[in-house]
């Protein structure tokens, strides 16, 4: 044998000495190399009676350049997004939070790591958990634990936290700690003790030890007792209908009682003593703290999806909720088949849902102003038909069965010259709400004593004298219009009784457009029913629901925009509580301009103080109005400039006295 050969021999066995001794040492001071992954998801190392867990495959795909977003360059572009960045609402989160501090700290953190590697490659970009309990009020008190996949740098970096004197932690103001296969570590600028241990090429990192010990131990009892193996993430999690090949998604599991203590919300919530009517009728709907434990998936990109299912806490469930969740849901079919075939394909919003009638007006009753139910009742009082208000609801209840839908679409339709007056700038959609009669005697019976009693409800024709109701045709059916100038943008509300269909809209020529849309459809009268985008947001949805709601902001956004300084100055007025700033203004004039009498005044200075104290409240408003309604009108704009961004959304909430469904989805691509 030459030389060159036996040099060669002894430099390939001196190196696989060196290559076993040095993989040797290596696994005996940090890891094996060679090991296995974990073979089962990180949802196996987190313990079952968590009060939160959420999880998220392929993180490290959704960001390119840490902390940015893979899509960012797409999302900078996007009005919507410009808008928010340029908010005042934008501004005041980032002076309360350091937003942009905290971004760029981040980005300075991740330059410096070696190989030009990013955090989500170092963990959790593969696959990352995080799972916890609530600890009283504050997110921040809750102990958690992150459970996430390392790349070999990363098992290196955890399995030096077990060699820490060797790296000179210390001297970086880390105190470390290795107790087993456990290491602690505090200081540094960490604002609590952690608590770091590795599973292959799980890297586990906690607040309280009991969490990583409890991650270790389950790894020995192959998984009993975790997430994982619990029937609601299995049913309601991995198994979850709307999951994609990729099951990307965001996995969230959840106490909510637990979450609702933790983020000390008032209870009720929604609230019911709220003086609102929406929150105040949701809140009698439903209430959060009737929620157990719920779980589902979230996907955020170009829009969002949501399907999340939990148990119901029937002791927290009032009777009212007990009847309304008791109703008969409606099918897929019959939401596509007969409600949605009514509704014109550009509708702005389309609401369907099943409840009985009388519930639902028992409930706006009890939400309404205490006022406004007084009027309505007197109202119906003085028709001599109905001595009270339960009297007129259980006719309502007796007259439609249990199923209502809303279509509000743009009021495209041309002003009618015969019609009723019209206030020009009070731009309003067109609205309808569409019912099915289940006696059409007691309907008209209610129809014709709103009509010949006008004058009880503010009805009246275009000439001094007449009564504001009247007869017309549409579409082949007798249309009966109430005249009045109270109602908004149309000055009318027109009612068809059409088939088994009774229709009540702002517009007689939307009744016609909808009887149209139902008995004809095609090219001239499409459906929402039939557009592509509706068809298949609803197929990838649950197939069952008691409510339906469906939005398309492009489409009545213009309207809203051309009445949002009405909305503005009603905003504006709302915040004032103009009887304490009338005695105030009053008592001023009677000090200064009156030598400070008290009431009663004479007939010519109460003359005079009621004229100066209008002037003067005019006055207020005006000013008012000039400083803060462009301010509130622009707050408009950039509310309506983030909903136009959403090209469809849609909403199905299925409800019964043991658990409720819930399944959203929303559009909002990205331009290129």
């Amino acid at each position: 044998m030459s030389l060159k050969s036996r040099l060669l021999r002894y430099s390939l066995i001196g190196l696989a000495v060196a290559g076993f001794a040095g993989y040797f040492a290596f696994s005996t001071l940090f890891f094996n190399p060679l090991e296995s992954d974990l073979e089962v998801d990180v949802a196996a190392l987190a313990p079952r009676d968590v009060d939160f867990f959420a999880a998220r495959a392929d993180l490290g795909r959704a960001i390119d350049g840490f902390p940015r977003l893979a899509l960012q360059d797409r999302l900078d572009k996007n009005p919507g997004w410009q808008a928010w960045i340029a908010s005042p609402e934008y501004a005041a989160l980032d002076s309360e939070h350091g937003i942009e501090k905290t971004l760029a700290e981040l980005r300075r953190a991740a330059a410096e790591l070696p190989l030009g590697m990013e955090p989500q490659d170092l963990f959790g970009g593969r696959d990352l958990a995080l799972a916890g309990y609530f600890q009283g009020r504050g997110l921040e008190h809750a102990d958690w634990a992150a459970y996430g996949r390392a790349n070999w740098m990363g098992k290196l970096a955890a399995s030096a936290l077990f060699r820490a004197g060797w790296f000179g932690l210390e001297q970086r103001g880390l105190k470390v700690v290795v107790d087993g296969d456990i290491a602690s570590v505090e200081g540094g600028g960490l604002a609590r003790k952690l608590f770091v241990t590795r599973i292959r090429d799980v890297v586990v990192v906690a607040t309280k030890p009991e969490l990583v010990k409890t991650a270790r131990e389950l790894e020995t009892r192959a998984y009993a007792d975790s997430v994982y193996q619990s029937a609601l993430y299995f049913d309601r999690v991995q198994r979850a209908p709307a999951r994609e090949s990729a099951r990307d998604e965001l996995e969230l599991v959840v106490d909510v009682p637990k979450l609702v203590a933790a983020l000390g919300l008032s209870a009720p919530w929604p609230d019911t003593r709220s003086q609102d009517f929406l929150p105040a009728f949701a809140g009698r709907l439903f209430q959060l703290g009737s929620l157990k434990t719920a779980a589902g998936v979230v996907q955020v990109g170009e829009g969002a999806s949501l399907d999340l299912f939990s148990d119901l806490n029937t002791e927290r469930l009032t009777p009212e909720m007990q009847r309304v969740y008791r109703a008969r849901g409606f099918s897929r079919e019959d939401l596509v088949n007969t409600a949605a075939a009514m509704a014109p394909s550009d509708t702005g919003l389309f609401v369907y849902l099943h409840a009985g009638i009388a519930d639902l007006l028992k409930l706006a009753r009890d939400s309404a102003e205490k006022a406004t139910v007084s009027l309505i009742e007197d109202t119906f009082r003085n028709t001599g038909k109905f001595p009270t208000l339960d009297a007129l609801i259980a006719h309502l209840d007796a007259s439609f069965k249990d199923r209502v839908a809303l279509i509000v679409r743009p009021n495209d339709y041309p002003v009618d010259p015969e019609g009723p007056p019209q206030k020009p700038h009070e731009p309003v959609p067109a609205w309808a709400v569409v019912l099915w009669s289940k006696d059409v005697a007691k309907i008209v019976d209610l129809r014709d004593t709103i009509g010949t009693k006008g004058s009880l409800f503010g009805l009246q024709g275009r000439k001094p004298g007449e009564p504001g109701y009247f007869n017309n045709m549409e579409s082949g059916f007798e249309i009966r219009e109430f005249w009045s100038p109270a109602i908004p943008g149309t000055g009318m509300i027109a009612t068809c009784n059409a088939n088994e269909l009774t229709i009540v809209s702002n517009s007689f020529r939307m009744l016609g457009h909808i009887l149209k849309t139902s008995t004809q459809g095609g090219e001239r009268y499409p459906r929402l029913a039939e557009e592509p985008t509706f068809q298949a947001l609803v197929r990838s949805s649950i197939q069952n629901g008691n409510v339906f709601v469906w939005a398309n902001p492009r489409s009545i956004a213009p309207i809203l925009r051309a009445s949002a300084r009405q909305r503005a100055a009603a905003q504006l007025s709302d915040r004032m509580d103009w009887n304490a700033e009338r005695q105030r203004v009053r008592a001023k004039l009677l000090r200064e301009q009156f030598a400070g009498q008290r009431p009663p005044l004479g007939p010519e200075d109460q003359e005079r103080l009621d004229r100066l104290e209008e002037e003067e409240i005019e006055r207020i408003s005006a000013r008012l109005g000039a400083e803060q309604v462009p301010a509130l009108v622009a707050k408009e704009e950039r509310n309506l400039t983030y909903a136009e961004q959403v090209t469809a959304a849609l909403a199905i909430l299925a409800l019964n006295p043991r658990n409720v469904e819930l399944s959203v989805r929303v559009l909002a691509p990205l331009s290129e």
